[in-house]
């Protein structure tokens, strides 16, 4: 244990120790630097490496590793940067940046003499992530890295974890000669096998946690696998017994003990207390005496509430006599005078040393399961073509050592290798540990080669990515392998105004560890100091909602969610006004699902308010998402009926409830495609119904005819751009979503098979993109994502809110550092049967508590993370309600249990808030209405056999550039009309509608029996077409005149052999297909007339309804004209570029009947 290093020095004293660790961090040597929030960490990085440059002879031998892209971006850009002015001569102010300017110019002396012209070649800067640098390993030695060529890497192999514990599982069944392995693990887990594949799945995630010591444990003996775990078992259990110590001191014992030997002397002899009946001497914190204190644990505190015992009886040992109420009275007044009743408590929770032996043997059967499962798991990652980044460092470690020792490409990295610099190493998890242990295995501390480690320990919030805060505690206090590191505290903060950073200091002080603890994960807390001046107005502000209820029935009880997501919309505008528009606001919150009501608030009753919320919204939660996805489902099984009427309810169809009604309601056996081809039940439907279902049939028969025709992802998005997906688009956000879901779809069926399961597991890690709209001075973000980033004021809402609970593993490890050497401890996961049997604490419930306790002061370190990002202000919000007893107590797990020691006083006194419980609960149910959006009825167009031979034209073709939102600019040609006088301007209306008409009608062929429109067919339409155009406002002789032209155009162009040849049935044929395209002036729609592949060549056709004149109809004169779209025509070929296939452009001129290539 070491106490908090800065916990009682001054500001001055903090301030001194800084400036000289800085200069110390300078020296050629090995540190281990410790920089809380706002200290400048990379500041002094990229002087570090600076200083070093000016030492080596070549760059390349300084290697500076970082965990994040951006954090070595920032790195290389600074040192740069840094050279970059040194040798423009650029004026420096600053203390700090005197002192990097004198170490820039001599590194810049240094790339001189040694001719590296490093400015303008910086790539020399080995400046990378930690996996950049495995992934590099593994490409210099593939084959002994286990790959054949560099593999693509993926952070979504959940599926192949269950498939190589599948294949484990059945390896071991169908063995030549199997052992009793699977036996006696599925027996242990009542014979479940998918849960045990489940289980094992779960480790493989984590198997550079636990590989090492699986293969080590593979290979003991029953016995000396025992006898470590009690080494590491008894340590851990007087570690707990020391802390019960300081509480019950030897002189408090000799106060109990009379007491407790006359209670124990009244039970039976197997009674809970019987071991108290001889007690004469005090209690040691030696593990052997576990069983005295749990004894005396039971005589102290209840087993349900972990309270001192308030009612003494005969059931205690303390009958109703006078001598028995004697010794109550002096139980009570020794147990009111105790501080904790759960330290005291925690004692019931060490497992028996004696029940180490009963594991083992389902220890060694999960043990070989696990080391198959992970054999297995390469086999399947091999097939895949990818893996996880768990195999890339696994590989780079496989490269620099194998059973022979070191290899030839780890002697060639020591000789490399000078120094090597590694930033946020409180974040580092067992497997990095052991890359870099390797990295500086031939290193000695005085051969000039140094190691420089940097972070903050108080930070360290990644356990749930396998950080392990204990490492950075053990290099500060034993170093990294061989090599010693010296300790450095660095202590001021350039970020925080004072305000912030006395509260913080105040507070933090009360809620971290007293002590740091390895084992345990804690860290106490290190002092910072300020170095901005004060401002009027800044600070730290509580805001306890503590809400008055009236009424007490649980039903009846306020929506508190609801109520603080009203209080944070309120906050955020207030300092808005106050502060202006560019103030920067960040909603930081420790769960994404905390910002569930916050959002709606704040786009019910806030619209104008424009946040960005960075991976908050899960991608299925928007609405453009689901509607896509139901089109999957529906398009992949026909009988499932939920999706195939959310196909009909989506605003591309939009069928009002009594439409659906009508379709389905009274025939549950059918499918709704099934149904939807009964004219009968068709007749049922309103007029507008029928218009819209008429339009979804046909572009889903022509869907379903093309199956397999086509690569599933452009078949399916083919299908929701007919449907008219790209028409509901509201803005540039919603394309950006369904885009990635497409992007998901053609991942997930990149066999050609579609498995929805896999589809939607894969939606669940997805988020929807920010509003490009925001300007980003409101942010919304989880704690985790904030690390690294500052904001003028920081809001804190939820702090009462706990997330759900983790799952339990199939094995717990714990490695324990025991005089400076690690011990180990396996337990495996406590079994139904043994649970009923044997309810007391064992190895795995101990193991479970500990992870508990390194939870728990993560969770202290998360908070920290978030008051630190704050500039200005911090504002903590927490809403909570009195218990039935009238007390205020914080909800376990929460992040207001963690600060409740620093703000509890502040919460009892702070006046309830009254609320109209029923008013400010959201909205009423009763009062809500469903709203249909949807596009309007102009924009569909059905076209009956009757209408084919001369009847009316219902609606009008769909209006492919208009969407859900007037001002979004989908048309590329939107600002066509200029400034033209109405003449002009009606004699345009009536060329674009005549050219309108005719692309509605080549659509026709396309799409129908090419060989059944005749001359004289398409002449029967000529009165249909005078119609339609004079619903579109032109008089009747223009009407008849445009009729004449589109019908002359459309039958010369039948009749050509160009014509026929690009509306025949080709690979991959599309008519008036809609491509969304984001640019940065918005999102642009491509309608392209006429697309298809033949011979492997992507063509790509643009129809063009001209009058042409014999003059004018030469194959000189069209490829002239056809020139003027060639600018069209290349973007709509970038939008296929995707498809590696050659691609040509064409016009079709429908009035000559001839096609013109670019």
């Amino acid at each position: 244990m070491t106490l908090g290093i800065n916990s009682d020095l001054s500001t001055l004293d903090l301030n001194q120790m800084d400036t000289l660790n800085r200069v110390r961090a300078l020296e050629l040597a090995s540190f281990i630097v410790e920089a809380p929030a706002g200290a400048g960490k990379t500041e002094l990085l990229t002087q570090r490496y600076l200083k070093l440059l000016a030492t080596v002879n070549e760059p390349e031998e300084i290697i500076a590793l970082t965990f994040t892209n951006k954090a070595a971006a920032e790195m290389r850009n600074r040192i740069l940067l840094s050279l970059e002015n040194a040798q423009n001569q650029t004026v420096e102010a600053a203390a700090h940046k005197l002192k990097t300017r004198e170490l820039a110019n001599a590194a810049l002396l240094q790339s001189n003499v040694k001719s590296w012209d490093i400015i303008n070649q910086p790539s020399r800067l080995r400046i990378l992530t930690i996996d950049a640098l495995c992934s590099s390993l593994t490409r210099q030695m593939p084959l002994l890295s286990k790959f054949g060529g560099q593999p693509a890497v993926s952070d979504d192999t959940d599926s192949h974890y269950i498939e190589a514990s599948r294949r484990a599982i059945a390896h071991i069944v169908h063995e030549t000669k199997p052992d009793d392995t699977v036996i006696v693990a599925l027996s242990y887990l009542d014979n479940n096998s998918e849960k045990l594949a489940e289980l094992l799945a779960k480790m493989l995630a984590r198997r550079d946690q636990w590989l090492p010591h699986a293969v080590d444990l593979h290979s003991k003996d029953i016995e000396e696998v025992s006898q470590n775990t009690a080494v590491a078992l008894q340590h851990l259990i007087a570690e707990n017994l020391q802390v019960v110590l300081d509480t019950l001191t030897p002189r408090v014992q000799s106060l109990l003990m009379p007491i407790a030997r006359y209670a124990a002397s009244n039970l039976e002899a197997d009674a809970e207390i019987a071991p108290l009946r001889d007690w004469q001497q005090p209690i040691t914190a030696e593990a052997e005496c576990l069983p005295d204190w749990q004894a005396l644990a039971n005589f102290l505190v209840t087993k349900s509430e972990r309270t001192f015992r308030k009612s003494l009886n005969k059931n205690i040992g303390f009958p109703a006599t006078p001598e028995g109420k004697t010794y109550k009275e002096a139980y009570s007044e020794i147990v009111s005078s105790l501080e904790s009743s759960q330290v005291i408590a925690s004692v019931l929770d060490l497992p028996a040393l004696a029940n180490i032996a009963e594991n083992q043997e389902i220890i060694k059967a999960l043990t070989r399961l696990l080391i198959l499962a992970e054999r297995h798991l390469w086999i399947v990652f091999q097939a895949a073509g990818e893996v996880d980044f768990v195999a890339i460092a696994q590989s780079a470690q496989l490269a620099l050592e194998n059973e022979q020792g070191a290899t030839d490409l780890a002697l060639k990295l020591d000789y490399k290798i000078s120094h090597l610099l590694i930033d946020e190493f409180q974040d580092t998890s067992p497997v990095q540990t052991r890359l870099i242990e390797k990295l500086i295995e031939g290193w000695q501390p005085d051969d000039g080669r140094t190691l420089f480690c940097v972070g903050d320990p108080m930070q360290s919030i990644y356990r749930f990515r396998k950080a392990d805060v204990s490492l950075f505690l053990q290099a500060s206090e034993f170093g990294i392998g061989h090599l010693p590191l010296t300790r450095l505290q660095l202590s001021r903060n350039n970020r925080s105004h004072p305000a912030v950073v006395d509260w913080i200091n105040n507070a933090f002080k009360q809620v971290f560890p007293a002590n740091d603890n390895i084992n345990q994960g804690a860290i106490s807390y290190r002092k910072f100091t300020a170095t901005r001046p004060n401002v009027a107005g800044e600070g730290v502000t509580l805001h306890p909602l503590i809400l008055e209820v009236t009424d007490q029935e649980e039903s009846q009880k306020a929506d508190l969610k609801q109520i603080e997501a009203n209080y944070v919309a309120d906050l955020i505008v207030k300092l808005r006004s106050e502060n202006g528009a560019h103030y920067n606001i960040a909603v930081l919150v420790r769960s994404r699902s905390h910002l569930k009501e916050l959002v709606s608030e704040i786009r019910r009753n806030h619209p104008a308010l424009k946040f960005q919320a960075v991976e908050i919204e899960h991608l299925n939660e928007r609405q453009t998402v689901q509607d896509a996805l139901s089109l999957v489902c529906a398009l992949h099984h026909r009988a499932d009926r939920t999706h195939w009427l959310n196909v009909l309810r989506a605003p591309w169809c939009g069928l009002t409830l009594a439409d659906l009604h009508a379709l389905a309601a009274d025939n549950h056996r059918a499918t709704i495609w099934q149904l939807m081809q009964d004219k009968a039940r068709l007749s049922r439907l309103s007029e507008d119904g029928q218009l819209r279902l008429a339009h979804v049939n046909s572009v889903l028969t022509t869907a379903f005819n093309g199956q397999g025709r086509m690569p599933l992802r452009r078949w399916i998005e083919s299908t929701w751009l007919q449907l008219g997906g790209g028409k509901c688009l509201v803005d540039a956000g919603d394309n950006r979503d369904v885009q990635v879901f497409f992007d998901l779809v053609e991942k997930t069926g990149r066999s050609g098979h579609l498995d929805i399961a896999s589809l939607e597991l894969g939606m669940q890690k997805l988020y929807a993109k920010p509003d490009i709209e925001a300007d980003g001075s409101v942010q919304f973000l989880t704690i985790h994502k904030s690390k690294g980033l500052e904001f003028d004021a920081v809001i804190l809402p939820a702090l009462n809110r706990q997330p759900r609970n983790g799952d339990n593993e199939l094995v717990l490890w714990q490695e324990v550092v025991v005089d400076n050497h690690l011990h180990l401890i396996v337990a495996p996961l406590k079994s139904k049967a043994v649970a009923k049997t044997n309810t007391g604490a064992d190895v795995y419930d101990f193991l479970k508590n500990l992870e508990k306790t390194r939870a728990e002061n993560e969770l202290v370190r998360l908070l920290y993370v978030a008051a630190t990002r704050a500039h200005r202000q911090l504002h903590l919000i927490a809403s909570m309600q009195a218990n039935k007893e009238g007390e205020i107590k914080p909800t376990a797990n929460s992040l207001l249990q963690g600060l409740w020691p620093a703000v509890e006083a502040d919460f009892a006194q702070a006046t309830p808030v009254k609320q109209n419980v029923n008013a400010q609960a959201g909205l009423d149910i009763k009062q809500f209405k469903p709203q249909l959006q949807r596009l309007p009825s102009e924009h569909f167009v059905h076209i009956s056999n009757s209408t084919l031979i001369g009847d009316d034209i219902v609606g009008r073709p769909l209006a492919r550039h208009e969407g859900l939102k007037a001002d979004l600019q989908m048309n590329e040609q939107s600002d066509v009309l200029g400034d033209f006088s109405s003449e002009r301007a009606r004699e345009i209306d009536f060329q674009k509608h005549c050219g309108t008409l005719a692309h509605l009608y080549m659509e026709l062929f396309a799409k129908t029996d090419l060989q059944s429109w005749t001359y004289q067919r398409l002449e029967q339409c000529q009165p249909a077409m005078q119609k339609w155009l004079a619903q579109q406002g032109h008089v009747k002789q223009l009407a008849d005149q445009g009729a004449m032209q589109v019908l002359a155009a459309l039958q010369t162009t039948l009749a050509s052999a160009a014509g026929q040849w690009v509306l025949q049935n080709h690979t991959d044929s599309v008519s008036e297909l809609s491509l969304l395209q984001t640019q940065e002036d918005g999102v642009k729609n491509h309608v392209i007339d006429r697309t298809f592949i033949e011979n492997d060549v992507r063509w790509i056709v643009d129809y063009k309804l001209t009058t042409l004149d014999e003059a004018k109809s030469t194959t000189d004169d069209l490829s002239l004209m056809a020139e003027q779209h060639r600018p069209q025509l290349e973007r709509y070929a970038g939008l296929f570029s995707h498809e590696n296939l050659p691609i040509k452009k064409a016009v079709l001129f429908l009035s000559a009947g001839k096609l013109v290539e670019l």
